[in-house]
This record gives C-alpha cells, sequence and structure tokens, in this order.
C-alpha cells in the first residue's frame, strides 16, 4: 500500500447495521460486532501513524479520541468548495489524510507537492502499509518476504485444519511448500476469495471453505463517480499552491431523507493531477461514493481457462442494483449542486468504472454468524478451519460508503491480536 490518496475516515455507525436502508434482495448486511469495538484499533493506529483531522468536525464522525495532527490546510480548489458547501447549508470538514500535516514519529510533514494517488510521496509524509510498526523489532529469520511469489493452493492436513501452502516464484516459475500452523489470508478481496476457490481437493471439493457457496459472493466496489467543471480565474482568492489530493469532505448527504433508502453516500475533493490555473481556468472535481448492495449474484468465480501461469483465470460477475443507480444519480446532482454554488461552468459527470473491479474491494468472504450467509466468523476464521483466517477487505459483510483503507487496517491489528492469542 504505497500508492494512495492517505484518504483516512473511520466507517460510520451506520455502516455496521445498514438494515433499514438496503434492498429487500441484499444478504444480510450486518457486521458481527459494532464500531465500539472495532474503535480502540482505529485509535491505536492513529496513534501509530498519525491521522491529520479536525475532531467533532465531520457531523457523521462516530465516536473518537481527540486528534493527535492537526488538519490539513484546505488547497486552493477546497477552498471553494467549503465556501460553496457552507452557502448551500453544508458542514465541510477537511477530509482525514494519512498524512503529515505537522512532523510526527519522525516522518516529515506534507510539503504540498501535489495530488498523491498514482505516486510514491516523497518527503515520507504520507502512511504506507509499513508505517504502523516501524518500531517493531522482530528476531532475525523471523519474517521472510518471497517478492514475485504468488499462493496458488492451500492444502488440508485435515477437514478442519491447513498444514500448508503452495506457492509459485513467478519469475522462475518454480513451486513451493511452506507448512503452517496458521495461514493469513490478505490478498484483497477477490484474489483471497480466488484462492480459496482454486484449493479445492477431495476434502473440499468446491474450494475451502465454500461447503454453503458463499466464497465469492457478496463482492463489492462501492458505487462512485466524478463531477468537473471549470471556474475563471478571476474569481480565485489569494490561496498557497499544491496540496494533498484531498482537503475537504462532506457527509451531509450520507444519511439523508432525501436519497434512496434514506442512504446516500459521500463527497469530497478529489482534485486532478494538473491543479495550477491554465488558461485562466481552473478545474474542480468532486468525488462521490457510497455502499452497494451486497449481492449473492455479484460473486468471483473461476473461468476453465489458465493465465500464463498456468492458473485458472478469475472471472467477476457483477451488476448495479437499481437501488444503486438512483443512489448514483442523487449524489450526481448534489455534487453537480455543490460545483454550480462553486461558479463552476461546464459542469460533466465522469464515470468512474467502479463496476469493472474499483480500488474498493469488499465481502467475498463475508464475515457473519450464520455459514449459510457468510465465510469467515467474526474474527476472520474461515467457519469450518480451525487455523485459516482473512483480514483484508473480502472480511466486510457491508463495504459502508467510505474510503476502506482505514478499517481494513484496524480490523486487521483486531484479528492479528486474536491470533496471536490463540497460537499462544
Amino acid at each position: 500500500m504505497t500508492l494512495y490518496a492517505g484518504i483516512a475516515f473511520r466507517c460510520r455507525t451506520v455502516d455496521f447495521d445498514a438494515r433499514a436502508h438496503v434492498a429487500a434482495d441484499a444478504l444480510d448486511p450486518v457486521w458481527p460486532f459494532d464500531y465500539g469495538e472495532l474503535r480502540p484499533y482505529y485509535e491505536e493506529l492513529e496513534r501509530r501513524i498519525g491521522i491529520a483531522r479536525l475532531a467533532g468536525a465531520d457531523p457523521l464522525e462516530p465516536p473518537s479520541d481527540p486528534g493527535l495532527l492537526p488538519p490539513h490546510e484546505y488547497s486552493l480548489q477546497g477552498t471553494l468548495m467549503a465556501n460553496a458547501g457552507g452557502r448551500l447549508g453544508w458542514l465541510p470538514f477537511p477530509t482525514p489524510l494519512a498524512i503529515n500535516s505537522v512532523p510526527y514519529r519522525g516522518q516529515a510533514a506534507c510539503d504540498r507537492c501535489g495530488p498523491c494517488n498514482e505516486r510514491l510521496c516523497p518527503s515520507g509524509a504520507r502512511a504506507d502499509a509499513r508505517s504502523p510498526f516501524t518500531d517493531q523489532s522482530l528476531p532475525r529469520g523471523a519474517l521472510t518476504v518471497a517478492s514475485g511469489s504468488k499462493a496458488v493452493h492451500i492444502e488440508l492436513g485435515s477437514v478442519s485444519r491447513v498444514s500448508s501452502v503452495e506457492w509459485l516464484d513467478t519469475v522462475i516459475q518454480q513451486r513451493a511448500r511452506v507448512r503452517a500452523r496458521c495461514v493469513v489470508l490478505a490478498g484483497n478481496a477477490i484474489q483471497s476469495a480466488a484462492l480459496l476457490l482454486r484449493s479445492a481437493q477431495p476434502t473440499a471439493p468446491r474450494g475451502i471453505g465454500n461447503s454453503t457457496g458463499m466464497v465469492g459472493r457478496g463482492i463489492c466496489f462501492k458505487i462512485s463517480g466524478y463531477v468537473s467543471g471549470t471556474i475563471m480565474a478571476d474569481r480565485l482568492p489569494s490561496h498557497p499552491p499544491g496540496g494533498p489530493f484531498s482537503t475537504v469532505a462532506m457527509t451531509d448527504h450520507y444519511l439523508d431523507a432525501d436519497a434512496p433508502s434514506g442512504l446516500g453516500g459521500l463527497l469530497y475533493e478529489a482534485s486532478p493531477a494538473e491543479r495550477a490555473v491554465s488558461g485562466r481556468k481552473l478545474k474542480l472535481r468532486v468525488h462521490f461514493l457510497a455502499a452497494d448492495q451486497p449481492m449473492r449474484s455479484n460473486a468471483v468465480r473461476l473461468s476453465n481457462r489458465r493465465d500464463r501461469l498456468g492458473l485458472q483465470k478469475i472471472v467477476l460477475e457483477y451488476r448495479t442494483h437499481p437501488l444503486d443507480k438512483s443512489r448514483l444519480d442523487y449524489l450526481s446532482r448534489r455534487a453537480s449542486d455543490l460545483l454550480t454554488e462553486a461558479g463552476a461552468k461546464k459542469i460533466s459527470y465522469t464515470a468512474s468504472n467502479y463496476q469493472f473491479g474499483s480500488g474498493h474491494l469488499h465481502g467475498g468472504c463475508r464475515a457473519g454468524t450464520d455459514p449459510k450467509e457468510s465465510v469467515v466468523d467474526r474474527w476472520g476464521r474461515v467457519h469450518d478451519i480451525d487455523n485459516l483466517y482473512v483480514a483484508d477487505g473480502g472480511f466486510f459483510p457491508y463495504p459502508g460508503g467510505v474510503n476502506p483503507t482505514f478499517t481494513i487496517q484496524a480490523n486487521a491489528l483486531r484479528i492479528a491480536r486474536r491470533i496471536v492469542t490463540q497460537l499462544a
């Protein structure tokens, strides 16, 4: 995790039980625990990596400790959006970011060099997958990272226990096997489900954990899109250049009685890579996103065709639910209202193409108490396997309407603590 915008929302309280807002034909959206159980892990991660946020400014923010780092200053685009939102009666607030606004734990502050999505952070201000654990030391030989490798098959030693994992060195095309007391999958919602399906064997003929046919089911991508417009340079306030990808957000239309089903989504600044005034015009862009319905028919499955490594190719079956299409239209209109109020012209909609496999991946190894509707239990343990866990976004029974990275990290930390206890 090195190429992302650092957006670090916590799931809202409603995201853990959205039964009042999902379609009648959706899978059960209830998480097997509530926000309160995950909160300590959010707090610990925030202390470890630093989150720049303004506590209490988000009207839908779940309970949390005071922020550790001050929020980032709005960019020029963010300032225009925040002012417009205020005039509409909305409550804009600084986007919470895993990017240092001031030096923190030996890492530099953001130097506002520009949007962060597609490049490494040159200053080291943005957190990455290693950031929470830079102060942790391991005994020599305790960790081996096999770069360029791919896990291809999980072997059961008995009906209910994993004994080993077969993996492939993709560079030299050589396979190897490692024995394991415990196996944790964190490949992402699609790849973890595919690995379970590829691990079919006599004691698990449909794939490991798939005795009820739920592996791969309920895959969610988050519905989303962009609205853009231009504003004339002669109307711009004086403002320092640069800033992170997103500096302002709005949750006024998240829990919204006017939204289809009463549950809308999130709006935030998503500035283009080129932020400067061009031809006396400045481009504004808003990203809007919301949780999609967890549907049994939306699934990861395996093809009969094979890839260059000799593995069955992955097929994604996904169709946007009619309710989600109407919710997406509603959020698009609200984003357009915001840019119109900001004075933007030539407002246009751009599809995010989320339906082809978004960067926000959830479900496929859904958590729950009923094995007929889920793959793993509340601790991420595959229901019928004692020592196999899933700790990525595949765990999510409902995706929530915010960027998932921070929640994936918090839940993975929660699961890891449980595994350590169990192994001890």
